[in-house]
């Protein structure tokens, strides 16, 4: 009868311990997405340029369109003239885990100051995002 107990409790355990750890993150894998971006049809907001510009980045998982959830905001990078590769970002992702649809809008600034989204069709990914076991975490890189 003990050691049903004790059985019983050491499940129990590892189960919280499963939940606790995926609620906090500890499970995320560091992901890398990265893109290449061409300011030449429209430049890079500054001191100089403040409207009718590339506001920022924005990164989202997409995986179900009528609900997206936004990752990170990702600023211009320096020097963002003509076509700038290797644009990117790295962060922890997770849960949820599984088939996950990644992508990148470009935000822009119109002549009226309001901000505008691009296609978000044009740069996503599908992939594989898997817990982070030990020393070994899921990565991608998007171009």
């Amino acid at each position: 009868m003990r050691s049903k107990g004790i059985l019983l409790a050491t499940a129990a355990l590892l189960l919280l311990t499963g939940m606790v750890l995926s609620h906090t993150g500890a499970l995320a894998p560091t992901v890398t997405v990265s893109w290449s971006y061409d300011y030449g049809p429209q430049p890079a907001c500054g001191a100089i340029r403040a409207k009718d510009c590339i506001d920022h980045f924005e990164i989202f998982d997409y995986t179900n369109p009528e609900n997206p959830k936004l990752l990170r905001t990702v600023a211009n990078p320096k020097n963002a003239i003509d076509k700038v590769d290797n644009i990117s970002d790295t962060f922890s992702f997770g849960p949820p885990f599984g088939r996950r649809t990644i992508i990148v809008v470009a935000v822009a600034r119109d002549k009226n100051d309001a901000l505008i989204s691009s296609n978000p069709y044009a740069a996503r990914k599908e992939v594989e995002i898997k817990p982070k076991i030990g020393r070994n975490g899921a990565q991608f890189l998007s171009k």
